[in-house]
């Protein structure tokens, strides 16, 4: 896990190596523990691998300032949190082993056992014991297709020194950041975090005013590759791109389809497969050369993921849970924690978020965002992260990505509703109707909002511009899931599921969950974002999804035995939820958001601790 930067300048010019560094320490946090730089004169295809401050001695690479009056137009910068192959072999940027590529990369390839091995079989010979030199490789011998073989998350760039192009790519669905910025004929430069390129000059710091907008009068966040800043942009998940002097070139790689589906299997064997392959991909997860725990909140997708660790404990150690608890009962989950805790003998620890520590620390944990984020949960997973570095752990599984994918959310229970009334399968709606009811306290669905659906979209812009006039802004059109034409048969929950977990949604969830992680230097990692699991879930029937008013059905089924009842079935939904009108007062979150955005300042100032109190179990 680390943090990546990278500068071409397609005019030739030479880069500052100065900024270059500059970079590179601005994005610290992600990687303490090794410094590394590459500098290329892509005319000639001279490379020059030199270190900084912090690169490993052991490593005898020169100083970077011994440098400064040689011609490189290319640069790599890396800063490194050592997780596989803590020894100085494991150093980036990393060159293969005939000298034609340069990689950085930051993520994890949990797989790359399996692959070294298939490798190995091919003829590649390998001199560390890193999943970068695995990533490498793979590249060397399938090109882009490499990307198909890999499970994990990463954000990576590697430049071909024979046909002077650059290949990025990101992770199927975003859990590792890759901004650039491309100036035609001029510069093309990329960073793990916005700051780095700030840092590096190559573009001036201006608040994106649609972007803006979209946030202030629709509240969307994250939303395909612009970012609240001009000129910046993110490569979107599951893409790649080249970049040579003549321009850019992306392309999406890997996606779902959402009308591929199974219907010949029964109820047991979904859930079989389904425990199989989650287990599975908890087991990779736990793959590492340093301390792994989880955080816990106490809902069922966290305590599935606890319970499932327990049964690969090793040497007898007990992993460490860390939770955000707080004082108001409405939002704490701590009967719940402490029931999944004292069940798997966990080493469980307690951190307590407050409002009064939200506002001390507001500005520091905006530094790390970046971008304005959605409530004050963020801030608790926050709190839960610097608590596992005051503890001692550097690697966290955490529950993200089950909602979007097992229609978690109660938000879903509306489409569910118009799909069976569009089908008119009134009886059965009927029937679910009466069980959210029972199980939820809600009552989804109605005729009026099957009629508001079926008016034109051209009809309802009109009539929500013209709101947005009346209150003083600018007019501008929000941004709407759109779905290929061949999806027309497709249920809207299952486009919407599509939706969300490869287009937008869950991405705004993983930015939270890496700047929180990487500002503490910490790693998060997804079991429930393994590919094949997700691939697995799309394919299996709706009833396995909900069912008589229960949501995530497949995983309650699964979990059956181990999980303990209570927690197996819950229906509350809160999560690291704090109480937020609480903490505000008569602040507007939104207003908060756009105060931190427009005060953005380059550099975090670190508080006294004591706005939180910590406890271990």
């Amino acid at each position: 896990m680390c943090g990546i930067f990278g500068i071409l300048n397609l005019n030739g010019a030479p880069v500052d190596l100065s900024l270059v560094a500059q970079a590179a320490n601005e994005q610290r946090h992600r990687g303490p523990d090794d410094e590394g730089y590459v500098l290329i004169n892509t005319r000639t295809a001279i490379a020059r691998a030199c270190g900084g401050s912090e690169t490993d001695p052991h490593l005898r690479l020169p100083p970077l300032s011994n440098f400064r009056s040689e011609q490189f137009d290319l640069a790599f910068a890396f800063r490194r949190l050592s997780i596989q192959d803590l020894s100085p072999s494991g150093h980036q940027p990393m060159k293969s082993s005939d000298g034609r590529y340069w990689i950085v990369f930051n993520g994890e390839i949990y797989n790359y056992l399996e692959l070294r091995a298939e490798l190995l079989s091919l003829g590649a010979k390998f001199h560390t014991n890193s999943d970068t030199e695995v990533l490498l490789a793979a590249f060397q011998i399938w090109g882009e297709s490499c990307l198909d073989r890999l499970n994990g998350m990463f954000a990576f760039a590697i430049w071909d020194m024979s046909t002077k192009t650059m290949f990025l790519a990101r992770d199927r669905f975003g859990e590792k950041p890759l901004h650039y910025v491309y100036i035609p004929g001029r510069v093309f430069a990329f960073a793990s975090e916005m700051k780095a390129l700030w840092a590096a000059g190559v573009i001036e710091k201006e608040i994106d005013e649609e972007t803006l907008a979209l946030y202030k009068y629709y509240n969307q966040l994250d939303y395909g590759e612009r970012t609240f800043f001009r000129g910046i942009l993110r490569l979107s998940q599951a893409h790649f791109l080249r970049v040579t002097t003549a321009g850019l070139r992306t392309r999406r790689y890997w996606d779902i389809d959402p009308r591929v589906t199974n219907q010949g299997g029964t109820d047991s064997e979904y859930a079989e497969k389904f425990r199989d392959l989650f287990n599975d991909s908890v087991r990779l997860r736990l793959q590492a050369e340093v301390p792994v725990g989880a955080s816990l909140s106490g809902g069922l997708d966290s305590s599935a993921i606890v319970f499932s660790m327990a049964q690969f404990r090793q040497n007898g150690e007990s992993p460490k849970t860390f939770s955000a608890r707080f004082d108001d009962p409405a939002s704490d989950e701590g009967k719940w924690i402490e029931l999944v805790t004292k069940t798997t003998r966990v080493d469980a620890h307690d951190v307590w978020p407050s409002g009064e520590g939200l506002f001390e620390e507001l500005s520091r944990v905006f530094w790390h965002q970046e971008e304005p984020f959605s409530s004050t949960s963020v801030y608790a997973q926050w709190s839960v992260m610097r608590l596992a570095k005051e503890r001692g752990v550097t690697v966290l599984l955490d529950g993200q990505g089950a909602d979007e994918t097992l229609a978690g959310y109660h938000s879903y229970f509306e489409v569910i509703a118009d799909d069976f009334m569009k089908s008119m399968n009134l009886s059965s709606y009927v029937t679910w109707r009466n069980e959210c009811r029972r199980l939820h306290g809600v009552v989804p669905g109605s005729p009026q909002r099957l009629l508001i659906q079926s008016m034109p979209r051209s009809f309802k812009n009109a009539v929500k511009s013209v709101r947005q006039k009346i209150a003083g802004g600018k007019a501008i059109q929000p941004l709407r899931p759109t779905f290929p034409a061949e999806f027309k048969e497709v249920s809207g929950l299952r486009k919407l599921l599509w939706w969300n977990t490869t287009r937008q949604g869950l991405a705004e969830l993983l930015r939270y969950a890496d700047r929180n992680s990487m500002a503490h230097s910490r790693e998060v990692r997804m079991p429930f974002l393994d590919h094949r699991l997700v691939e697995f879930v799309f394919t299996l029937p709706e009833a396995c999804l909900h069912r008589q008013g229960w949501t995530k059905w497949i995983l309650r089924e699964a979990i059956k035995g181990t999980v303990p009842e209570p927690i197996r079935q819950r229906v509350d939904k809160l999560g690291f939820m704090p109480a937020q009108d609480r903490w505000l007062g008569p602040k507007i979150w939104e207003d908060v958001m756009i105060e931190q955005l427009t005060c953005f300042e380059p550099a975090p100032v670190p508080v006294a601790q004591n706005s939180v109190r910590t406890k271990a179990s």
